[in-house]
C-alpha cells in the first residue's frame, strides 16, 4: 500500500514538475519575444533612399573626380540659405572635433530634412554609440532623432549604381568592386581578424549584375583578383584611403561622379520645395559639388 502511495506521489510530482517547466519555458519564450520586439521598435533602421523626380542639370557643374587633388580644408562646408553640406573626414571617433561642430551647425541651421551618405545599418541607441557604430552619419541620425527631423539617404542604392556603371565597365569588374568596396573603406579603421569572413556577406552583390552563379565564394573573389591584379597587392591589404590599383581607381572616379550628380540633384530639388537641407558626406564629395552651389 505504501509503495502504491509513494508511486502515485512520484508520478504526481513528476507531472507537476513537467507542467511547471513547460510554463516556465513558455514564460521565458514570451519574455524573449517581447524583449526582441521592444529592441526592434527602438532600434534605428537605415534611412530610405531619396529618389529625385528631376534629372541632373548640366548647368550645375561639378568638379570631375579625376581632377580632385584633396587639397582643401577639412571639414569642407557649404552654407546656403536652405542647404548646409558638411563634407566630413570619415570618422568613428566620438571625440573627433567634427562631432561637436556638426551639432553646433545643426542647432544654428534648424533643418527640416537630413540626408546621410550610404546605408547606416542597425543600431540600438541605448547600448551602442552612434559614432562608433555608424560613423559621422550616425551622429547626424542621432541629431535628427532628437529633434524629430526626417532623415533620408542621398546616395544611390548599390543596385542602381552597379547598373549605371555597366555603361563603362564589364559585369565582372563591377561585381568584384562592389563585393570588395566595403572592405576597402573599412580597412582604414583597422584590419578585421578575418578578411575572408568580412567579405562573405557581400558576395550576394554579384547578383547586382547577374553574376551570382559564378561568384559565390572567397575563392572566386581570389580568382578574379589575380586575373585583374596578377602582380598584387592582395585585396586584403588594399584600402581606399589611398589610390586603388588598376581599373578600381577608374571605377571609383566614375562612381563618385555619378553619386555627386545625384547629390546636387537632390539638394536642388528639396530646396526648391522649401526644405532646409542638412547633408553629411565625405569631404571629397562636398568639394567636388561646390561649383554647383556658388551664389
Amino acid at each position: 500500500m505504501v509503495n502504491k502511495v509513494w508511486h502515485a506521489y512520484v508520478i504526481h510530482s513528476v507531472h507537476h514538475n513537467i507542467i511547471f517547466m513547460k510554463r516556465t519555458l513558455l514564460r521565458s519564450i514570451f519574455v524573449i519575444i517581447l524583449l526582441l520586439a521592444i529592441a526592434y521598435l527602438m532600434a534605428w533602421k537605415s534611412p530610405q533612399y531619396y529618389i529625385p523626380t528631376t534629372s541632373y542639370n548640366t548647368a550645375d557643374s561639378i568638379l570631375p573626380f579625376e581632377k580632385y587633388t584633396g587639397e582643401h580644408e577639412r571639414p569642407f562646408i557649404i552654407k546656403q540659405k536652405r542647404a548646409l553640406i558638411f563634407g566630413a573626414t570619415h570618422t568613428k571617433d566620438p571625440n573627433d572635433p567634427q562631432i561637436p561642430q556638426m551639432e553646433e551647425l545643426w542647432a544654428e541651421f534648424h533643418p527640416t530634412i537630413a540626408l546621410v551618405e550610404g546605408r547606416l545599418g542597425f543600431l540600438l541607441p541605448l547600448f551602442m554609440n552612434p559614432v562608433k557604430q555608424l560613423g559621422e552619419g550616425g551622429w547626424v541620425k542621432a541629431l535628427a532623432h532628437k529633434d524629430g527631423v526626417k532623415i533620408m539617404n542621398w546616395d544611390l542604392s548599390k543596385e542602381t549604381l552597379a547598373d549605371s556603371l555597366q555603361q563603362y565597365f564589364t559585369k565582372e569588374q563591377i561585381a568584384l568592386q562592389q563585393i570588395l568596396n566595403p572592405y576597402f573603406g573599412n580597412l582604414r579603421f583597422g584590419k578585421p581578424t578575418s578578411p575572408d569572413n568580412f567579405i562573405k556577406e557581400y558576395l550576394k552583390r554579384a547578383s547586382y549584375v547577374g553574376l551570382q552563379d559564378s561568384i559565390r565564394s572567397v575563392e572566386d573573389v581570389d580568382r578574379l583578383w589575380k586575373k585583374y591584379f596578377p602582380a598584387g597587392p592582395d585585396w586584403r591589404d588594399t584600402s581606399d584611403e589611398y589610390a586603388l590599383p588598376g581599373y578600381l581607381a577608374a571605377i571609383m572616379t566614375t562612381s563618385n561622379d555619378i553619386r555627386n550628380r545625384q547629390l546636387v540633384t537632390i539638394v536642388k530639388e528639396l530646396t526648391q520645395k522649401g526644405e532646409r537641407v542638412f547633408l553629411i558626406c565625405g569631404s571629397s564629395h562636398a568639394y567636388c559639388v561646390s561649383p554647383a552651389f556658388r551664389q
